[in-house]
């Protein structure tokens, strides 16, 4: 039985959303406020748009069990990425794969789906990896982008080593709605502890140009700031300096990539006792309890494979394959649902992707009863 505190709590988060989901159409972002579709989503709507995306589908598979098409979909078209960051679990994951890039007729299948789709919103070519290795990119949003309709973006995410003002450019123009840059570090010192292998120098070249582009009008770019000991002193300058530059700023928590994540406790900067309340009132009111990747959010690997979710890098729950069956099929399999019904359940600790996931031990109801009647 929830305390007092948690039921203020939760009472106090469920008026601040409902405020800020109907000023929605009236927020401004600092980028893209030449496109309809992303002019609205600020540093703050940003971290919010995720819930407001999919939690339609979790309603509808709650009261009728309807059968549901992603909202959000994650494309690996390329299997590596270029650093290694403490942070990820790429070093000791993915990279001892073969090299593989998704071949362009899978990659049509998969966006011609999608496209067709009037509930679904946003294609995200990129997981568990860094997209723009991929040369074929821009030619991949502008195909998705020409059979797209109106409502339907695309964002990537970058370490944003490969972004310099020519490839922007590039980018701008084959469609592109959001670019979010990952970049944790306001110091080259702090930039070098956290991550190896790219320039701290060419990031920040690439990212003042963009800054100073009248292209940004166009696409709504975001910086990505993932907490994490080593760098938790640094925000606030962070944000100051780069929302001055008319950039945008979210801040993350570090998470274990569903227990894939090596040295996360240490990882992890001091969170109060009253921090953690507030957290899991946010997850019982942001995410209605449920975790948000098997009910409006999907994934594809470079091989086609479909994981239960993209956090998981060692990939233990494999749905199907779409060489051999749709997103939808895949979406709506025996075995997606008998995850829904866990979930709804609050019984993460029977779906293995889902044992050790930190987002679930820190922000949702680790079992909820269900009403009998």
């Amino acid at each position: 039985m929830n305390s007092l505190l948690d039921v203020l709590l939760d009472l106090a988060l469920i008026v601040v959303n409902w405020v800020i989901f109907r000023l929605f159409p009236f927020f401004r972002s600092k980028t893209g406020w030449e496109n309809p579709n992303v002019r609205n989503i600020t540093s703050l709507t940003y971290l919010l748009r995720g819930p407001w995306m999919t939690n339609p589908n979790l309603d509808a598979w709650r009261t009728r069990r309807a059968e549901l098409f992603p909202v959000v979909l994650q494309v690996q078209t390329i299997n590596r990425c270029n650093a290694s960051c403490q942070m990820c679990p790429y070093p000791y994951t993915v990279h001892l794969e073969s090299r593989l890039s998704m071949d362009d007729a899978l990659y049509t299948r998969i966006i011609t789906e999608c496209a067709n789709e009037n509930d679904f919103i946003e294609l995200v070519p990129m997981a568990q990896n860094e997209p723009l290795l991929d040369v074929k990119m821009e030619e991949r949003i502008a195909e998705f982008k020409r059979m797209a309709k109106p409502h339907q973006v695309v964002e990537i995410v970058t370490n944003g080593s490969a972004l310099t003002p020519a490839r922007f450019q590039k980018l701008v123009e084959s469609g592109v709605d959001t670019i979010t840059f990952s970049l944790s570090a306001f110091t080259e010192t702090t930039y070098n502890k956290l991550i190896q292998g790219l320039s701290w120098k060419q990031v920040i070249r690439n990212l003042e140009a963009i800054a100073l582009s009248p292209l940004k009008a166009r696409v709504n770019i975001f910086l990505r700031y993932v907490r994490q000991t080593g760098n938790e002193d640094e925000f606030p300058a962070f944000k100051k300096y780069w929302n001055r530059k008319g950039l945008n700023v979210a801040d993350y928590e570090v998470n274990n990539r569903s227990g894939s994540l090596e040295n996360y406790n240490l990882l992890q900067p001091y969170k109060s006792f009253f921090f953690k309340k507030i957290r899991k009132s946010m997850g019982r009111v942001l995410f209605k309890g449920s975790c948000p990747h098997a009910f409006g959010i999907m994934h594809v690997l470079s091989n086609g494979d479909v994981p239960l979710c993209a956090n998981d890098w060692h990939n233990r729950n494999i749905l199907g394959n779409v060489r051999e069956q749709s997103l939808r099929e895949i979406y709506n399999s025996k075995a997606m649902n008998e995850i829904r019904e866990l979930m709804d359940q609050g019984r993460f600790e029977e779906i293995e992707a889902c044992r050790d996931c930190s987002f679930m031990h820190e922000w949702l109801p680790l079992r909820r009863v269900k009403e009998t009647s």
